[in-house]
């Protein structure tokens, strides 16, 4: 999925843009634990490559690449088509609370193009293509007891019904060729409670079929800093060498901001696989509390720019990249009795 729109009784609450599937794939990979990621998520067509994946070409030795090309595959060899399913990964769907009854949901889906979706290893491979033969829309919906719905209806009268949500905003930055040092200005109002930032060739990103566009490298970086609201994070700066092997301390501030460090779950990424195999994300926790308890949890809100800071051991290959960042924001959606939306948080 390219974009999505989500519009409620005729206010729109939620416009993505091109990026979202990078946003599908943050959440994927850092979040998940490998277990899910090795069952669960083969339903939507995640099959992993593991530690044969080591450069941005697709490799065909790759378990991922050979399970994702038997699926279109019946077991004579023969093409057939494939099925997936798999959540939209929207703002106000991922908050746990169902929506209250009478209310009208416009949900407007853009696909990618076929040479960002599709991967071979050949030089000079045809031109394929990916073509949707149908398409459903699984929505759960909840009957209740007519007392239950009573108080409820009571209730509104009084407040609305709140929907705490975890807004997200992508943005990407090219980085051209031959620089050793990046400044950028990301977001220039709300300060985000949470960045995640990756950086992928700009071969990749634009989109050729024989390139992964989701393998994130290090591209020798030296230094990586945020500021924001005047604050800088972190408070000490990295000293990084992957060449050499000093990349302990970002890779152990990627797995802390996300939650897993110090606990018996694992999103499978290993220190290995950060550097070399194309997991290299970048996750900074800019809450007071330096903890992150789900979209139930507020911090305090606070206003300024946010910018980032990068230099390099080494100029940037030829060609460029593009430094992909994703920012968390708390946001309230409220409805009242008469089913009109408002929210702190324009779209």
């Amino acid at each position: 999925m390219e974009n999505c729109r989500v519009s409620i009784n005729g206010t729109q609450i939620f416009e993505g843009n091109s990026l979202m599937a990078y946003k599908s794939i943050f959440d994927y990979e850092l979040t998940y634990p490998q277990s899910v990621k090795n069952s669960y998520l083969s339903v939507a067509g995640y099959y992993d490559d593991g530690d044969n994946q080591t450069e941005t070409k697709v490799e065909t030795v790759g378990y991922g690449y050979k399970s994702r090309k038997r699926l279109f595959l019946d077991e004579n060899g023969n093409p057939c088509s494939a099925q997936f399913m798999s959540k939209l990964d929207v703002d106000i769907f991922n908050q746990p609370r169902y929506l209250v009854n009478q209310c009208e949901v416009d949900i407007e889906l853009l696909p990618n193009d076929s040479n960002f979706l599709l991967n071979t290893p050949m030089e000079n491979a045809p031109k394929y293509q990916i073509e949707v033969i149908a398409c459903k829309l699984y929505v759960k919906k909840i009957e209740l007891m007519d007392s239950l719905a009573f108080d409820i209806a009571k209730k509104l009268e009084i407040k609305p019904a709140r929907y705490p949500i975890r807004k997200t905003s992508l943005k990407s930055l090219f980085i051209s060729e031959n620089r050793t040092e990046f400044n950028a200005n990301l977001w220039m109002d709300q300060v985000p409670r949470r960045i995640i930032l990756g950086m992928v060739d700009n071969k990749s990103f634009v989109g050729i079929q024989k390139h992964y566009p989701f393998y994130f490298q290090h591209f020798n970086l030296r230094d990586i800093s945020i500021t924001a609201g005047g604050t800088v994070f972190p408070a000490s700066p990295y000293s990084l060498d992957f060449s050499k092997g000093k990349y302990s301390r970002i890779f152990h501030d990627m797995q802390e901001a996300i939650g897993y460090a110090g606990t018996l779950e694992s999103n499978g990424i290993s220190m290995q696989r950060y550097a070399k195999g194309g997991f290299c994300f970048f996750v900074f926790n800019l809450t007071n509390s330096q903890e992150d308890n789900g979209p139930e949890t507020f911090d305090l809100i606070k206003n300024g720019t946010t910018s980032i800071k990068l230099t390099f051991n080494e100029p940037v290959p030829s060609g460029g990249i593009v430094l992909i960042a994703m920012g968390e924001v708390d946001s309230l959606l409220m409805l009242d009795r008469n089913r009109t939306i408002t929210s702190d948080i324009s779209v």
